[in-house]
């Protein structure tokens, strides 16, 4: 066996490749969770300083979006690990 046959020779296996994959995925996953969670937060901080009557539908609307977030987490454990 000559050296060229070990430097070409590939080290990583397809399954470690797809587990590094599914991992990169649920962890964007849970990024965005966080973002949307932040997104509550700055609805949240926003309504409270300019009282308007759209106030109530864009809080309604930003929990709504973290739990449709949650839910992907959710989606995503369930397709790639389940």
């Amino acid at each position: 066996m000559s050296l060229e046959s070990n430097v070409f020779s590939p080290v990583i296996s397809i399954g470690l490749v797809w587990f590094i994959v599914r991992t990169a995925l649920v962890m964007q996953g849970i990024l965005y969770f966080i973002c949307s969670l932040i997104v509550v937060r700055q609805i949240n901080l926003m309504t409270d300083t300019v009282i308007t009557e759209v106030a109530p539908y864009l809080r309604a609307f930003a929990i709504i979006h973290a739990g449709v977030a949650l839910g992907i987490i959710i989606l995503f454990i369930g397709f790639l690990f389940g």
